[in-house]
């Protein structure tokens, strides 16, 4: 009895962890990337242009932007067009501040425009992006003689696969 109980404790934690185990494997490759804003100046008054840096990057749903400054002097704002243009810190969108080691997810396809307040807008701190959609890889063309190469995502589902059925087959 003891032996039945242990193993149908066995089989009910397993029954928690995979789906954990195997969600976690999914969500890792769904994560966009972190990229710090201004790279290793971070964000910081009369140092770079933000938006000739960012028109070097590639920017995709799902990225998070990490902006590094001082709190105490500096803050970030999303804000739109005109306001961009205009250094006008009245009418944001959004506030990203919260304490100098900030982070923003790029959710939607389209520009987003942010500055910085207090002036620092006229001295370089403001950022214009043009958020992208993942691009789809091209197949590559297949030779008859080399063995097909599996993406990540692809060699990721595998393994998720694999290990569902395994413990589908646990379960018989």
């Amino acid at each position: 009895m003891e032996g039945s109980a242990s193993g149908v404790m066995a089989r009910n934690v397993g029954a928690v962890w995979l789906p954990l185990v195997f969600g976690s494997l999914l969500l890792t490759s769904a994560l966009g990337d972190r990229i710090k804003v201004g790279g290793n100046v971070g964000w910081t008054p009369n140092v770079m242009n933000y938006t000739e840096w960012a028109a070097k990057q590639h920017f995709y749903v799902g990225d998070w932007l990490y902006f590094v400054f001082d709190k105490h002097y500096y803050n970030v704002l999303e804000v739109n067009s005109s306001n961009y243009e205009t250094c006008n810190d009245g009418e944001f969108i959004t506030n990203i501040t919260r304490g100098g080691r900030d982070v923003f997810q790029l959710n939607e396809t389209r520009p987003y425009y942010f500055i910085s307040s207090g002036g620092y807008c006229w001295n370089k701190m403001k950022m214009a992006i043009n958020v992208q959609q993942h691009p789809t890889p091209a197949p590559s063309p297949s030779q008859s003689n080399s063995p097909p190469v599996m993406s990540p995502q692809s060699v990721s589902l595998s393994v998720v696969l694999v290990m569902a059925l395994s413990a589908a087959f646990m379960f018989l």
